[in-house]
């Protein structure tokens, strides 16, 4: 998102938003759930890197459509460099099936963390019908005393998102991504670009708040003086 060849617009993120992503310094695990375009790749990675956790060690994973096994062993190897005992083991034991499950979730529980760690699983999506709901869980409740664990990611199956909620972990939705007539109205601003509260009401309704919608909007009234109302 280029304001010039020199210059990026600035990312606005709402204030509920920002006080919520402060709470992930004090919790085990979050879990981030929205779909494609809200922006959560880019709401995680400027708060870990501009906020007060920028002096923090990030291990950053991106799951990709890619053999199943070949992806869970790259997300092994960032676990091995958090833990390299608890790597090393879970690395050895592979894809947990019914008969290894049990270990599986034994050695996440017995993860040791000692200082301030992130570890960020992104596009979670493509991991989840390969692992058991247990080891979903236990990567949640890992025993890490100073990691903190993000997962990104698009819809979660019904029994994953089950667990999640149950459980109270910290959790993030589409909801939270939005921005409202007000934010929009801060946004443009920031952008130089100054509406009426109206405008910012209308563009809220035919955005739905989504931030890829909105700043195309933007960019469609700074090209053109007007809003874009052309359906999808």
């Amino acid at each position: 998102m280029e304001q010039n060849s020199n210059k990026r617009e600035p990312h606005y993120y709402s204030n509920r938003l920002k006080s919520k992503l402060d709470k992930l310094r004090f919790v085990p695990a979050a879990v981030v759930e929205a779909p494609s375009g809200y922006g959560k790749t880019t709401a995680i990675r400027d708060y870990l890197e501009t906020g007060p956790l920028q002096a923090i060690p990030v291990y950053w994973f991106t799951a990709v459509d890619e053999a199943p096994a070949v992806g869970f062993r790259r997300l092994l190897n960032e676990i091995k460099k958090i833990d390299i005992q608890a790597g090393e083991r879970l690395l050895k034991i592979g894809l947990p099936n019914v008969a290894t499950i049990g270990e599986a979730v034994e050695i996440l529980k017995s993860i040791k963390c000692m200082h301030e760690t992130y570890l960020v699983i992104d596009n979670f999506q493509f991991l989840h019908d390969v692992l058991p709901l247990a080891f979903f869980t236990a990567l949640l409740e890992h025993g890490g005393k100073k990691l903190h664990l993000i997962i990104l990611t698009q819809m979660l199956k019904r029994n994953m998102h089950a667990s999640v909620v149950s459980r109270g972990f910290l959790y993030f939705t589409a909801a939270d991504l939005r921005l409202n007539a007000e934010d929009i109205s801060r946004y443009y601003n920031l952008n130089g670009v100054k509406i009426t509260p109206e405008n910012a009401k209308d563009v809220e309704q035919y955005t739905e708040g989504w931030i890829i919608a909105v700043y195309l909007q933007l960019r469609a009234f700074k090209e053109t003086g007007a809003f874009s109302d052309m359906p999808g």
